[in-house]
């Protein structure tokens, strides 16, 4: 009998509790609660487990939403990527989802596009995709993720047309013969690589030599550059007091909503009155992010000069701060 009961109750103690609902219900009501860390639990859990297209396309749609709170855009695109995987036509509402994220769900199908190669029989057809010359088979097009109408036409006659979805990640092999319209052959090809994301800076700074004493000297920097994945490499010119290029790269980590954390490294080559001077910074810092195309940010590190003609101050404090204009 004891045996029976234990039996039960582990048997028990596996099943999901009634009334908690999948793991993307779980996912989606914490989301409406303003719980976007415990949402991105569910739904990655949801999206590991689930199989059905129709749910995945929600699942990763509502994990595009999560990290785009968070102001994680390159993982809102890889988000809003998979849904697109599951449905070319996946889409928001903007009505009730911030239309900065809409465009960021239809910046991603725009950039999401699948090769189309059309061959006739005989060769010499015109093509005609979504009723826009496409010129003459045989033909290799790019068109966008989604639902496209391809014709095919001989001289004056009569249109061949067939209709298409294409999907990431695999492209499209047509073959019209005159007077059929075969079914399309989709091949898997390798994904695209994720676009880099520019961005530019404007920023000032000061260095303070650990002599007491010396003076603190002061700067304004100009530049930009691209991000990728959680990094960012730019070109800086220093405009003030005297003229600098400072190639820089950092490390960004999100930590919450609009706030991010880096780790910054550069080279500064200063030219000054009286010589030149080269070597090497780093700064950690934090960026916030009140609008997903504007980051205001501040840092402190620490500069060393290699070569400095001329001058004392070879090793200063560093501070900085200032605006950064990005593309979501």
């Amino acid at each position: 009998m004891s045996l029976a009961v234990l039996l039960l109750s582990l048997s028990l103690s596996g099943t999901p509790q009634a009334g908690k609902g999948t793991r993307f219900e779980q996912g989606q009501k914490l989301y409406n609660q303003g719980d976007v860390e415990g949402a991105l639990k569910q739904l990655d859990l949801a999206a590991q487990e689930e199989r059905d297209a129709a749910v995945l396309e929600k699942v990763h749609l509502l994990r595009g939403q999560c990290f785009s709170a968070r102001q994680d855009f390159v993982r809102a695109e890889d988000a809003f990527a998979l849904a697109l995987d599951s449905n070319p036509d996946a889409s928001l509402d903007p009505a009730r989802v911030d239309p900065t994220v809409v465009k960021l769900l239809d910046a991603v199908r725009a950039r999401l596009t699948t090769p189309l190669f059309v061959n006739s029989t005989p060769p010499g057809a015109s093509l005609f995709l979504d009723s826009k010359n496409a010129g003459v088979a045989p033909q290799t097009l790019q068109a966008p993720i989604g639902r496209h109408r391809l014709e095919a036409r001989w001289g004056d006659g009569p249109m061949t047309p067939i209709d298409l979805v294409f999907k990431p990640k695999k492209d499209v092999r047509v073959e019209f013969v005159q007077g059929e319209a075969p079914p399309p052959q989709f091949v898997p090809v390798q994904p695209e690589q994720k676009p880099l994301r520019p961005y530019a800076d404007l920023r000032g700074l000061i260095d303070v030599p650990p002599v007491v004493g010396s003076a603190p000297t002061g700067g304004i920097d100009l530049g930009g550059g691209f991000e990728f994945s959680y990094f960012r490499v730019g070109l800086y010119a220093r405009l003030f007091p005297y003229f600098g290029v400072v190639p820089r790269g950092a490390w960004v980590v999100p930590v919450i909503a609009k706030f991010n954390v880096f780790l910054e490294a550069a080279l500064p080559l200063l030219f000054r009155s009286g010589g030149v001077g080269f070597g090497f910074s780093g700064a950690a810092g934090g960026e916030f992010l009140p609008m997903p195309w504007l980051g205001l940010f501040g840092q402190i590190g620490g500069q060393h000069l290699l070569v400095n003609t001329n001058r004392a101050d070879n090793t200063t404090f560093h501070a900085a701060g200032g605006v950064r204009l990005r593309i979501p």
